[in-house]
């Protein structure tokens, strides 16, 4: 008995599809044929043209229309196709998704494998390069969009909001300069957690921000916020990090200072605390470690002191010394972000997410001698939490686009005549914010 070659059967398959694609490209050209000459348009010629389509790479024919200085294919607006495209959207799309997953070559495989289309790396960054021009559009939008709608729009009351910052080092060069590292800012911002299986908590209203520039994202983070919730002064703002630059508890403060929200809890994050406790005692005892831990947990400064104090003594050399002085005065200096908070009166939970947070990309854009161009690495940090928000695909096919295009065409405008209104509408709006909101001018003024 002859096996089974699934390979055949799917050859098949794709034949079927070519046939049933080619019939309805010709059905639909010949039912428009009535419907173009009654609105004045003159057939002028027809052209194949060649698309690759998730269901298949194509090359059909298809007319022309014209009227006046307009030329019409409706072919392809049925079909979604822009002019001088190869590539449908949707393909595109599924690049870019598949982009977020694994390096660009292996994209190319998997490409090959699945839909029996040949692409190169140079396509694959073609799909990430709509990404990158997707968010400014959709950036210049939606502060269009908040300028109409900051008047009526119903802010969500919550009780607690929890914000936390840490920064992702990837590698990257720009066109003057050797490969180095930058800084992924990533900030994420939530409301809380809560149980969805036996071992598994969710984060509630999480919201990512990642950008390349620290400033800039916490601006958005503020934004984001300021828009959001409605602050009380009741409202409690939660704030987690590692204390490093661009995270200090100062930022986080400012912060809470520009929204006006008057309990502010800042925590050092426990995990770095552990890990910077661990590292140090590591040449002493146990012993000592353990009494670190214990007076940490218990809040007790004066017991840490007496455990650095022994330290102190057990060291020889200078440069051991010296080492022992700053970690020490950095120790102290944020004993106060240590508190645990069953201590300051409310749960752990939701607290120290950021490490978890971190690894969608770090997985994807770290290690296996992994470089970026600058732009690239941004899009791609900002593109991989879009796709784990399960919001890559609104930013391809969203309504938002529609009304973007509408506003574009508006009186005939180009899109940098459109986004340069858009962008002094943001203007604008940051100023009548900030009328009303006075401490913000210290917060950016100080950065």
């Amino acid at each position: 008995m002859t096996t089974f070659d699934e390979r055949e059967l799917k050859e098949q398959l794709f034949e079927q599809n070519a046939i049933d694609f080619y019939d309805f490209v010709a059905k639909y050209d010949d039912q428009m044929v009535p419907i173009m000459k009654a609105r004045g348009y003159t057939c002028v010629h027809s052209m194949e043209r060649t698309v690759a389509f998730t269901f298949g790479e194509f090359t059909f024919r298809r007319r022309r229309w014209k009227k006046g200085d307009k030329w019409v294919i409706p072919v392809d607006e049925k079909l979604g196709l822009k002019k001088n495209v190869r590539f449908s959207w949707e393909f595109m799309y599924q690049i870019a998704k598949l982009s977020t997953m694994m390096p660009y070559d292996k994209v190319t495989q998997v490409i090959q494998l699945t839909y029996h289309i040949t692409i190169t790396k140079p396509t694959v960054v073609q799909a990430v390069k709509i990404c990158d021009k997707l968010l400014e559009e959709r950036a210049a939008y939606r502060f269009y969009e908040e300028s109409i709608n900051s008047i009526n729009r119903d802010k969500q009351k919550v009780d607690v909001i929890y914000i936390e910052g840490d920064g992702v080092m990837v590698k990257a060069h720009d066109s003057d300069t050797e490969n180095r590292h930058y800084d992924l800012s990533h900030f994420v911002v939530h409301t809380g957690s809560h149980k969805i299986g036996s071992n598994r908590f969710e984060l509630k209203g999480k919201k990512e921000f990642v950008a390349l520039d620290n400033r800039l994202a916490r601006e958005q983070v503020l934004d984001y916020l300021y828009n959001t919730y409605e602050i009380t002064d009741q409202t409690l703002l939660i704030t987690n990090s590692d204390g490093g630059h661009g995270y200090t508890p100062y930022i986080f403060k400012e912060i809470a200072k520009a929204l006006k929200i008057k309990r502010h809890e800042h925590f050092w994050d426990e995990y770095h605390v552990n890990q910077k406790l661990k590292k140090f005692f590591k040449p002493y005892s146990e012993e000592l470690l353990d009494k670190a831990f214990q007076a940490i947990k218990q809040h007790d400064k004066g017991k840490l002191r007496t455990v650095l104090d022994t330290t102190e003594a057990l060291v020889l050399a200078e440069e051991e010394l010296e080492a022992f002085e700053d970690f020490k005065r950095k120790l102290l200096n944020n004993f106060q972000y240590t508190k645990p908070a069953e201590l300051r009166g409310f749960s752990h939970a939701g607290i120290g997410i950021m490490e978890s947070q971190h690894r969608k990309i770090t997985y994807r854009m770290k290690k296996r001698g992994m470089y970026w161009t600058v732009w690239g690495a941004e899009t791609m940090g900002r593109i991989i939490v879009l796709s784990y928000e399960d919001k890559l695909r609104d930013l391809f096919f969203g309504s938002w686009r529609e009304d973007y295009e509408k506003l574009v065409e508006l009186e005939s405008l180009s899109a940098g005549t459109i986004k340069a209104k858009l962008n002094q509408i943001e203007r604008e709006y940051s100023l009548h914010r900030l009328s009303k909101k006075e401490s913000q001018r210290a917060f950016w003024s100080n950065k």
